[in-house]
């Protein structure tokens, strides 16, 4: 009998899932064993550490301090080395670590898997009498300089009973503390009444009171006498006068002499040699190259000067070597100070990370010239000399690279594609002359679905674009105006073009192109301003897209899945009809986490947009000035047809995104996101565009959900019955969203990696906004929209590479705002969500 092929079964979504975590682990253990192999190489071969006798010492099982009144256990652990073995997420007895290397020194799992168990663990926390007495003496030194003269410490240890562990206990007697009570700044005669009393403000001594009389002597309020405080005084001071023209002012030329007229106060004299008063003298600029047969030039930089009282005058010249392409101008937007102002540092270190900030040079060295300071007859003026000296880097780089995408698509599990590609960038450093990078680069990539051998989308991009590292005209004003850390001016361009056969869905062309200004304020704060953000989308569809997208989206016949004829509608021209979008947008950002590590610090972002008023402007006043009919005429390169318009839908659009990362202990860290967003139509068309609504559920969104799969609100338009649904097409106008994530160290230095243990909760979802004709149950109503959140939780894993991070997660829904089922746990436990990601979720 012959047998029949059986018909092949389509794949569910947990197998498309659990395709992406094994190729994910792969990719993980051939990335591990790779950096594995280059750190053994780079360390030679192990080398045994001698251990010492411990076989009689008991382990610490904890560590407490008494008599603290002062400050913070944890303040005081940090001076200590008698430390317990580290406990996982803090539960007692609970040393996971310790167990490894225990595990690992035991031998019975070899050699070489028990060295690798050894480092990634710690040894157990043995007694060691000596460690305490030096604890002991730490904790009495760190007591007097914060004021407490009086202090002693001792140390216990009280056996644990029916264990051979130990509690150690260090006891604090701190006595009473001691204030300062007055402050006074000698030798700063040289300084003007102004100048004085901004110096006596700023001061971190906390002044109560100042006597016009004497305003270099003041009386502190209730300030505990601290010896960090006092250092912390003296780099003020020294920067204070470094920035006040004192040049030659040093460390040594500040001394704090402490006084005690009572028992239980200090009073503080400041002595300090401050040297005579400087302004900036000449200058040169010494600029090497790398352009063999170039004629050394030497030239003079027109600059703004600030005269002095004797009516000398400096000089700027630049002598370049071996370069023909730098301008002048490009050194003289770089300086920040005046050649005759008073001298000042700040000034000074500005110019030099300005210079730096242009990514033409890789040597940067300001020098002062002491030697040939100019002392004018007619005055007592000091004109102090400067030479910068720069070396250029080559102009000319290409670079070739290759790389691996992951991407998500509109059909839940129906378009999951893993794919590789290639990119060329081409760069040239100083284009222009003045400092301007032009950058040309071209990619091409292929992907293919998991569950299909061949291709399944294909992709070509071209981007160019030109930095300049300074604000361009009109915006010039800007620099001066917000006394700037640093600025710059990007101009953008790209072009895409791209085939999804899972969508049915060609992509003729995707051009944009834009226009922005990064202001940075202080190191961590920046605004960027977007003048001008242009995009053109020309779809189109091949044979079968109604029947392999369309159908699967809306529904068909008497199996409508999304019912009214307006939404339909709308889905249709976003994906079928060209369009136009343009915007004007403000961003605010504070930062000063590592955006790789993101172990301790904040991220804070705010951003306010308003989109598409020039195609509202040319359809008003130009293209049909009668009527108005949000859209217009199309460009002569879109295909010929009635949907050559390019329609428009002006908007607004506000986003706050906040996070925060808090070290816990020494491996652990809580990271937690809060964040929200509106959009709204403000012209004829009731909804916004496209890609600028929102959307909930993914890998760095709600993990209990696949991409754009929640919301909006409790609508059930996203889904159907069957493992093949549909994500959330439509979008939302409203966003919450929330996270919170326990981030512990379980392995160190494990296939050259270090494994990074999660578990997270995430809550929130989108909702239509007032104008959108969505349904009612997608609607934002206040009183409802808590118990429309989406709640997920679950666990991950973390591999930590220097330069890499890699993700999994394993994500449950525990509050799904459209329940599927009933019984003891309607919500939870259902199908969980498996998602594999590069970096931090956030």
């Amino acid at each position: 009998m012959q047998k029949q092929p059986s018909k092949a079964r389509p794949p569910t979504l947990a197998g498309r899932n659990w395709n992406l975590w094994r190729l994910g682990l792969w990719i993980v253990a051939l990335l591990g064993s790779s950096l594995g192999a280059v750190d053994a190489a780079r360390a030679g071969p192990p080398q045994q550490a001698p251990r010492a006798d411990t076989s009689q010492a008991p382990i610490v099982r904890s560590v407490a301090f008494s008599g603290n009144a002062f400050f913070a256990d944890r303040e005081l652990r940090q001076r200590i080395r008698m430390l317990p073995n580290r406990q996982f997420l803090g539960i007692p007895g609970f040393t996971w670590w310790r167990w490894i290397y225990q595990l690992g020194d035991s031998g019975a799992l070899g050699r070489r898997v028990g060295n690798a168990l050894k480092s990634s663990g710690e040894p157990p926390a043995y007694l060691d009498s000596t460690t305490v007495r030096s604890d002991v003496e730490r904790l009495e030194i760190y007591y007097e300089q914060q004021g407490f003269r009086d202090a002693s410490v001792s140390a216990a240890v009280q056996p644990l009973t029916d264990t051979d562990q130990v509690h150690v206990v260090y006891r604090i007697e701190a006595g009473a503390p001691t204030y300062l009570r007055t402050v006074t700044y000698e030798g700063l005669g040289r300084l003007s009444d102004a100048q004085k009393r901004r110096l006596v403000r700023e001061s971190v001594l906390e002044p109560a009171r100042i006597d016009p009389e004497q305003p270099l002597t003041f009386r502190v309020a209730s300030q505990r006498y601290t010896k960090p405080l006092l250092l912390e005084e003296r780099q003020r001071l020294l920067a204070f006068l470094r920035d006040e023209g004192f040049a030659r002012v040093a460390r040594d030329s500040i001394r704090a002499l402490v006084y005690q007229p009572v028992a239980d106060s200090f009073d503080v004299t400041l002595r300090v040699r401050t040297g005579g008063a400087y302004r900036f003298g000449d200058l040169q600029f010494r600029v090497v190259g790398l352009e063999a047969g170039v004629e050394t030039e030497i030239d003079t930089v027109q600059v703004e000067g600030a005269d002095g009282a004797s009516g000398y005058t400096p000089t700027v010249t630049a002598r370049v070597e071996r370069d023909r392409r730098l301008r002048l101008s490009l050194l003289r937007r770089a300086l920040q100070f005046e050649p005759g102002a008073p001298y000042n540092r700040s000034q000074l270190l500005a110019t030099k990370r300005r210079l730096e900030s242009t990514g033409i040079f890789t040597f940067t060295n300001i020098i002062p010239q002491a030697d040939d300071t100019v002392r004018t007859a007619a005055g007592p003026e000091l004109f102090l000399p400067h030479r910068i000296e720069l070396r250029t880097r080559p102009r000319h780089r290409l670079r070739a690279e290759t790389f691996m995408l992951q991407r998500s698509g509109v059909l839940r599990g129906a378009e999951n594609e893993l794919g590789t590609g290639v990119g060329f960038t081409y760069e040239n450093a100083n284009l222009l002359g003045g400092g301007e990078t032009f950058r040309l680069g071209t990619s091409g990539s292929v992907a293919a679905d998991f569950d299909s051998t061949l291709f399944s989308s294909a992709q070509a991009e071209v981007t160019a674009s030109l930095t300049s590292p300074y604000l361009i005209r009109p915006f010039d004003w800007l620099d001066d105006a917000l006394n700037l850390y640093d600025a710059r001016t990007r101009v953008s361009v790209s072009l895409l073009t791209a085939r999804r056969d899972q969508l049915r869905l060609n992509i003729r062309g995707r051009g944009s192109a834009r226009l922005q200004l990064e202001m940075q304020h202080t190191p961590i704060i920046t605004s960027l301003v977007d003048v001008f953000d242009l995009s053109l989308s020309n779809p189109d569809t091949l044979r079968g897209f109604q029947r392999r997208f369309l159908n699967r989206v809306i529904g068909t016949g008497d199996s409508l899945l999304i019912t009214d004829p307006v939404q339909r509608a709308q889905i249709i021209e976003d994906y079928t009809q060209p369009q136009i979008n343009t915007a004007l947008r403000y961003t605010f950002r504070a930062s000063n986490t590592n955006p790789l590590r993101r172990e301790r610090g904040y991220s804070y972002e705010a951003a306010a947009e308003v989109g598409n008023t020039v195609p509202y402007l040319i359809d008003r006043f130009i293209s049909s000035p009668d009527t108005l009919e949000n859209s217009i005429p199309g460009l002569p390169f879109l295909r010929e047809s009635e949907s050559s318009r390019l329609i428009y839908r002006p908007y607004v659009r506000f986003l706050g995104d906040l996070r925060r990362y808090k070290p816990l202990s020494r491996g652990t860290v809580l990271a937690m996101k809060l964040l929200g967003g509106v959009s709204h139509p403000i012209g004829r068309p009731d909804v916004v565009p496209f890609d600028r609504r929102f959307y909930a559920g993914g890998a760095s969104s709600v993990r209990g959900w696949s991409l754009r799969e929640l919301g909006p609100g409790r609508s059930t338009l996203d889904t159907t019955a069957t493992a093949e649904g549909t994500t959330n097409v439509l979008g939302g106008d409203i966003k919450l969203e929330s996270s919170i994530e326990l981030r512990t160290t379980l392995l160190r230095n494990v296939l050259a990696a270090n494994w990074v243990g999660t578990t997270f909760i995430d809550a929130g979802n989108v909702w239509f906004g007032p104008r959108n004709p969505g349904s009612a149950a997608g609607q934002f109503e206040f009183d409802d929209f808590l118990s429309e959140i989406g709640v997920g939780t679950g666990v991950g894993l973390r591999f930590v590479w220097d330069y890499l991070i890699v993700r999994f997660d394993l994500a449950y829904r525990v509050h799904d705002p459209i329940p599927q089922q009933q019984g003891l746990f309607p919500d939870a436990l259902r199908r969980p969500q498996l998602h594999f990601g590069i970096g931090h979720a956030f």
